[in-house]
């Protein structure tokens, strides 16, 4: 490809940033959790020159050398790891590239493979009559991977209804070990739209693989109410994983002025409270949106949150972008730990936990100061994707031992 640039670059390895957590997450007091010693790592560029990309996925094997990678402006892209290559993927959806909008997140089947080779998409798009109207979108197409390029696309969901705003569209894709799929959608920049269930805004979506709704989806029979929806009272959420060793779903959440969020979706149906149940604040005045989520009855907790004073350095806030959980024996002593990407404040995170319960937060790749958009692991490595006009596919090892 002309535009990306392929090579490998060893940067230094970094010392973590390692911070024990102030009593303000949710019922999480680890301040007196000591950190454990520095674990070093090493990072490469393995490929240069994305256009704010925004999700990756890999394939499993035969062909777990490939990965795909969206850039927000539209295209898709085929990965090499192995050749540290790219090639652009023909045949995808026309996406509308507005605002935070454009070709969003990527997923595979699960049961990825021959006559299933399915790849999932979300995406802006504008209504089909009203150009300047724009709703969030899932598609799935088989790829053909001979041709480099997708086939007999079908689009199984919109997040209706159409809107001129061009912000919080979600939108990430995760599938559960039932091979049901997870979408999020954003609430538009309409708070109180979180909370209306005849809306797919701010909701968490679930479908099966071919787009049906769920029999057991908690409204699936309710008039009035949209059929897709699993949770609602979100945000914008960006974040998504399957917790391998308890198949829960984990998802982060975009407060406003902190009011950040780790959730749990465990409880279908479940409101998780924006606007009404928030430690969110006005931009404007630094005012109260809502109550505490504690002082709702009726709304989910998160498991951990972000609020002034959360942080010993004075950081506002973890503004989040993708999740995953750390699998593999390249770094040992951190299987099942949370990792996710950090957007204002440039670093990748990487949270301990028990459970539930965070109990230690290390900031990574800080020295590099790039917005992190995905993050996901393969083979023991971590891959982080940077949202930058020209930015890179990164990989994080152990660092080589000294002499």
């Amino acid at each position: 490809m002309s535009d990306l640039h392929c090579f490998r670059i060893l940067l230094p390895a970094l010392v973590l940033v390692s911070l024990s957590l102030a009593g303000c997450q949710g019922g999480n007091d680890a301040s007196d959790t000591p950190d454990p010693e520095p674990v070093g790592y090493q990072t490469e560029v393995v490929i240069d020159g994305f256009q704010h990309a925004w999700g990756i996925a890999f394939l499993p094997s035969p062909n777990d050398d490939l990965a795909l990678v969206t850039e927000r402006p539209g295209q898709l892209h085929l990965v090499n790891l192995e050749t540290e290559s790219a090639t652009a993927i023909a045949g995808g959806p026309e996406v509308a590239a507005v605002g935070q909008g454009g070709l969003l997140d990527v997923a595979v089947y699960p049961d990825f493979g021959p006559g299933q080779k399915w790849v999932y998409l979300s995406y802006s798009a504008a209504h089909p009559e009203n150009h300047q109207q724009y709703a969030t979108h899932v598609a799935r197409a088989r790829l053909n991977l001979a041709e480099g390029r997708l086939e007999e696309k079908e689009v199984l969901l919109v997040a209706t209804p159409f809107s001129p705003s061009i912000a919080h569209f979600g939108s990430r894709l995760a599938f559960d070990d039932q091979w049901r799929l997870y979408i999020t959608s954003g609430d538009r920049g309409e708070r109180d739209a979180a909370q209306a269930l005849d809306s797919g805004w701010g909701k968490t979506l679930r479908i099966e693989r071919d787009g049906r709704i769920p029999a057991d989806n908690p409204f699936a029979d309710e008039p009035g109410i949209t059929a897709a929806v699993f949770t609602y009272g979100h945000r914008n959420a960006q974040g998504m994983a399957l917790e391998p060793s308890t198949g829960l779903m984990w998802q982060n959440e975009h407060g406003e002025r902190n009011g950040d969020e780790i959730n749990i979706l465990d409880q279908p149906g479940g409101n998780h409270g924006w606007p009404i149940a928030t430690w969110s604040r006005e931009y404007h005045n630094d005012e109260p949106i809502g109550v505490e989520p504690p002082a709702h009855p009726d709304t989910v907790d998160p498991i951990h949150y972000w609020v002034d004073g959360h942080y010993p350095d004075g950081q506002q806030g973890f503004p989040p972008s993708g999740l995953a959980f750390y699998q593999g024996e390249a770094f040992a002593d951190w299987q099942g730990q949370l990792l996710m990407g950090n957007l204002a404040h440039r670093y990748l995170g990487r949270f301990e936990r028990h459970g539930r319960e965070i109990t230690a937060e290390h900031r990574m790749l800080t020295e590099l100061g790039y917005r992190i958009r995905d993050v996901a692991v393969h083979q023991g490595a971590i891959y982080v994707l940077v949202d930058e006009a020209s930015g890179p596919l990164l990989r994080v090892t152990p660092a080589d031992p000294p002499g």
